[in-house]
């Protein structure tokens, strides 16, 4: 859930090459107060009526932009720093790119041709974050698709969202999602899931 917008406008601050197109998926109360350098060519800012959760907002993503050759998707409490977001621009497309510093998932790039091989991550049982990135991690290592992590020099605030007052919803979901993933595993499961209104409702920090 997006609740920090000061965050999101410092790394929309530290980015220091041209963005063709920035997509923000505003999961939270939504602000028009954000500044915009014109090193962003284009910009959608989609609000949404309810928090998608993480695995929603990255297809969505995805989804939003059919016809890319490479999706590169960051949180919004990342700082990069100079030369970082150049570094990302190696990814390839038939990879997963990933920061080698953990959490590995705060910045990453996604290929149309790893996307292909995978589909999309599993938003079903996955809610609100969580796991969702191990499962993708465990589809990509059982069908083939390479994932590499890069030395990319950023900063990360991790847990922004938990510390800002959601830490005891977020101790549900944590588990309840991590049962999920290893029925996944149990189960010899390397779907994308099937979506699931009872998980979702069950799982919500409304």
């Amino acid at each position: 859930m997006l609740n920090r917008y000061d965050l999101l406008q410092r790394m929309l601050d530290s980015v220091d090459v041209p963005v063709e197109h920035l997509l923000i998926i505003d999961n939270g109360l939504g602000t028009d107060t954000l500044e915009l350098s014109d090193k962003f060519a284009k910009v959608t800012h989609l609000r949404m009526p309810a928090n998608l959760g993480v695995a929603g907002s990255w297809n969505l993503g995805i989804k939003s932009f059919p016809y890319a050759h490479r999706w590169f998707i960051v949180s919004n409490d990342v700082v990069f720093q100079p030369g970082a977001l150049e570094k990302l621009s190696q990814a390839r497309r038939d990879e997963i790119t990933l920061t080698a510093d953990a959490p590995n998932w705060q910045a990453f790039a996604l290929g149309d041709e790893a996307v292909t091989d995978l589909g999309l991550f599993d938003e079903c049982g996955f809610y609100p974050a969580y796991f969702e990135d191990n499962d993708y991690m465990r589809r990509a290592e059982f069908v083939g698709v390479n994932i590499r992590k890069l030395d990319i020099d950023l900063h990360h605030d991790n847990s922004s969202t938990i510390k800002s007052g959601y830490q005891s919803k977020n101790d549900k979901t944590f588990f309840a999602n991590q049962r999920y993933y290893q029925s996944k595993i149990e189960a010899n499961d390397y779907s994308s899931g099937t979506y699931s209104l009872e998980i979702r409702r069950a799982n919500g920090w409304e």
